[in-house]
């Protein structure tokens, strides 16, 4: 029985591309030949209890316990589209202050943003984050003219 299980995972890890799920039903060849979690664990260069939690998810619920579940949490409210939009919106002006960009996505995507996270999500974009330069109303358009000829 165990050298038929050891075939069966041997054939799956030629088939298998993901090379997390491959050690990982590497793992279960080498505890299925009688290894010892401690000495599995040194082999693959890792804890005891990742070995443990391994072969536990393995009985449990066979090779489909070895891959990676999907991890928890809330899921983005802005599909890489809307991203892709809304960095297409954002080229087509200049300059934006966050409190502008705020109001952009909640008037084009319906979502509302705190000012922080509005610019994680301009960081993201790869956008650049910059106090406005203050330019003095009373100053003349030709200042820089002026200032030669003296």
């Amino acid at each position: 029985m165990e050298g038929d299980e050891i075939c069966l995972l041997e054939n799956r890890l030629k088939k298998e591309k993901d090379p997390k799920v491959r050690d990982r039903i590497r793992m279960m060849i080498l505890l299925k030949e009688g290894y010892k979690q401690k000495e599995v664990a040194k082999i693959m260069r890792t804890t005891e209890r990742t070995v443990y939690t391994w072969k536990k998810r393995y009985e449990e619920d066979g090779i489909e316990g070895l891959k990676t579940k999907e991890k928890p949490g809330r899921k983005r409210k802005l599909s890489d589209e809307d991203m892709e939009r809304l960095k297409d919106l954002l080229k087509q002006k200049e300059y934006w202050t966050t409190r502008g960009v705020r109001n952009l996505i909640k008037i084009e995507f319906g979502i509302e943003y705190t000012l922080r996270h509005v610019a994680r999500i301009l960081r993201k974009l790869g956008m650049k984050y910059q106090k406005p330069y203050v330019n003095d109303f009373r100053k003349p358009k030709n200042a820089e003219e002026i200032l030669k000829k003296d």
